[in-house]
């Protein structure tokens, strides 16, 4: 079962549901079959259109996200850790703007201890979501309205990228953590949009 509305979709104006199972096997699924004869069994020309048109740029949308994603994600770490990344324009008053602000990034490529088993399962990157925690709720709460990039939607998977505080649709979630789905834009922009971001919401306790 897929959700064709993120990923397969990619630009956020698809609705979209996709069910598979493997070639003769439909007897086993007889019931479904028979319900989506009764009900309907394709999606309407619209839909199928963009579909289409959007599993033209599959491959290029998530290897370019999933890049920009990694590139934001090493920035992020490196300045947690105290270290520099190599190429990455960090200097040392934005690194210690991270530091004031972020407690914590989780992402695929952080995950050293699974590295052996995730690097066979995603070979051409991590996947364009990763999450933040910042140092308090009132951090996470006004950060997106501090971004200019960075759209505040609780979706994920289009090319453009978007970030939400996971508080505001689930109780059960930490109030200090961010999601954030990264786009295509050009990384350095993000970063930048990111950085000044942090800024602002230290400045805030000031």
């Amino acid at each position: 079962m897929h959700s064709g509305t993120k990923y397969l979709g990619g630009h956020s104006d698809l609705l979209c549901g996709v069910l598979a199972v493997r070639k003769g096997e439909t007897e086993r699924w007889k019931g479904l079959w028979l319900e989506r004869c009764t009900l309907g069994l394709v999606m309407g020309s619209l839909e199928g259109w963009l579909g289409v048109r959007s599993l033209r740029t599959l491959e290029v949308r998530v290897k370019a996200q999933s890049e920009n994603a990694g590139r934001l994600v090493a920035w992020l770490d490196g300045a947690l850790k105290g270290g520099r990344e190599e190429g990455e324009g960090e200097d040392a008053a934005e690194a210690e703007v991270v530091r004031k602000v972020v407690k914590e990034v989780k992402h695929a490529s952080l995950q050293a201890e699974d590295m052996h088993w995730l690097k066979k399962q995603m070979p051409n990157g991590f996947g364009p979501v990763f999450s933040i925690y910042m140092k308090t709720m009132q951090q996470a709460r006004a950060l997106p309205s501090k971004l200019r990039f960075f759209h505040h939607a609780t979706s994920l998977g289009g090319v453009e990228s978007l970030i939400e505080w996971r508080r505001m649709t689930d109780a059960g979630v930490d109030e200090t953590m961010l999601r954030l789905s990264i786009g295509i834009e050009n990384w350095v922009d993000l970063k930048n949009d990111l950085a000044g971001a942090f800024k602002a919401v230290a400045e805030m306790g000031n």
